[in-house]
């Protein structure tokens, strides 16, 4: 079942909730080809259902499986009931929860070499930077290059993660960052000025603080009861990964080839537990 997490927002409601103090974290600047022209970062769609749209500049249209757009400054929504798995160029793969919006505020690449042979390795150094506006997603990175970083920016805080499977969770109550595989370290908001490093099977809940006061940031071990339902999220965003392999021609023009056979499930059965009150 697909059940619906948060309240509907349009595209158009993404200003409202930003997270002002992190607006200018911009695209990250990479070391050009010796061309002097930077890679074309793209997202390849791997699974869909239910209804999902993206926006690229003044252009919105419907993902489809195996649809592929650029990454930089994509704003990605899933309708109430539906859902989208999805793989960055640089390898990492995504399912995004119903009723969810993702903004890719910075997405850069340096140029590689492909190999068919490792999936489980980043083929070059890259930076992403994605914003969560309400909703839930999980991602699954492969094994970071050296120099590499994700970053995720929420309305109360952010979190990164240094590789391994996350899920995050946020509406209008507060954020759950629940760290399954690997290691991160999340933030308060720019009050929490140390941050808080999380590792494999710990959760940081972050709730708003008073007025003029640090957001409120708990750490715990995963509830045991959240658990199945937070993998079958991770494993939808693992096995997106699968499903695609990426190239750069000659041109530098990243190109997507879907790995055959293909299995990954189009729909997810997950039901996280509501942010605490």
């Amino acid at each position: 079942m697909n059940p619906r997490l948060f309240p509907g927002r349009s595209l158009s409601a993404l200003g409202a909730l930003a997270f002002v103090t992190l607006l200018a974290f911009g695209p990250v600047q990479v070391r050009a080809e010796s061309k002097g022209k930077a890679l074309t970062g793209k997202i390849y769609v791997a699974g869909t259902q239910g209804g999902a749209q993206v926006a690229t500049g003044e252009k919105v249209e419907a993902l489809a499986i195996k649809s592929v757009f650029l990454a930089q400054g994509a704003q990605i929504e899933t309708k109430p009931q539906g859902t989208l798995t999805m793989v960055f160029s640089n390898g990492t793969g995504a399912f995004l929860y119903p009723d969810t919006h993702l903004e890719v505020r910075g997405f850069s690449q340096e140029p590689f070499t492909a190999s068919r042979t490792d999936l489980e390795i980043e083929p070059s150094i890259s930076h992403t930077v994605v914003f969560l506006s309400h909703g839930a997603f999980a991602v699954s990175t492969s094994k970071l290059a050296a120099g590499s970083s994700f970053t995720i920016l929420t309305w109360l805080g952010s979190f990164n993660l240094h590789g391994g499977n996350l899920v995050v969770e946020s509406d209008s109550l507060g954020e759950k960052f629940t760290l399954l595989a690997g290691e991160g370290t999340a933030q308060g908001g720019e009050l929490d000025l140390g941050g808080h490093v999380l590792h494999a099977g710990e959760q940081a809940v972050i709730l708003p603080g008073a007025p003029g006061q640090p957001n409120i940031v708990r750490i715990r071990e995963i509830p045991a009861a959240d658990l199945p339902a937070l993998e079958a999220a991770a494993a939808q965003a693992y096995a997106a990964r699968k499903t695609v392999f990426f190239e750069q021609d000659a041109t530098g023009e990243i190109t997507a080839a879907p790995v055959v056979p293909v299995s990954i499930p189009v729909q997810a059965t997950v039901s996280p537990s509501r942010l605490p009150r």
